[in-house]
């Protein structure tokens, strides 16, 4: 499933982007857990990647589409939990891939410098795979939750259509059925293509 999200995305990118006036963004994402996430997960995420695309309506304005895939993982040691009459104990870790598949809008602020800062905001779904491994036993819940990512960050032009990116990201992914509320803060560096 996550190869087919990839390939899919990769594949829609490189397809819109022929159009005139775009920008394709790949970004190297470090993810920070917060609220409940960081109940699942205390160490920083260093494995992420988004990829972002732009089609400017006018020379500040744009609308696009945003996907990535954040891991966050964590070693609990070893626990002993029980619910009603059963106890497990065993050694805990925990692992949650995240795919958001996002709408987006974005207003670049300068266009006509070599800095642009710009602010994005997207709309959408993240699938969230939360898995919770004690001994042999593995707990997995799946979602399609609601997903909602504002986003700051900076542009600099270093060669005629290519340019250093720096963000900052904050994803809010909703509770669903079987998943609770799993928002994190992302830091954004990559590069920028643009015609």
């Amino acid at each position: 499933m996550k190869r087919v999200l990839i390939t899919a995305s990769l594949l829609l990118f490189f397809a819109v982007s022929s159009f005139a006036q775009t920008k394709f963004a790949l970004t190297y994402s470090i993810g920070f857990p917060t609220g409940e996430t960081s109940d699942f997960f205390s160490k920083t995420s260093w494995r992420g990647i988004n990829i972002d695309y732009h089609y400017l309506l006018e020379d500040n304005f744009a609308i696009g589409f945003s996907t990535g895939w954040q891991v966050f993982s964590d070693n609990r040691g070893f626990v002993t939990e029980t619910s009603g009459t059963e106890t497990v104990s065993g050694f805990r870790y925990n692992y949650l891939n995240s795919f958001p598949l996002l709408a987006t809008g974005s207003y670049f602020f300068d266009s006509s410098s070599d800095l642009v800062p710009f602010a994005s905001l997207g709309l959408g779904l993240t699938y969230n795979e939360l898995e919770e491994d004690i001994g042999l036993f593995r707990n997995t819940r799946t979602g399609w939750p609601f997903t909602v990512r504002p986003e700051i960050g900076m542009d600099y032009e270093i060669n005629y259509g290519v340019a250093l990116r720096a963000s900052v990201r904050y994803n809010y992914v909703a509770s669903g059925n079987t998943l609770p509320s799993l928002p994190s803060f992302g830091v954004n560096v990559g590069f920028v293509w643009s015609n």
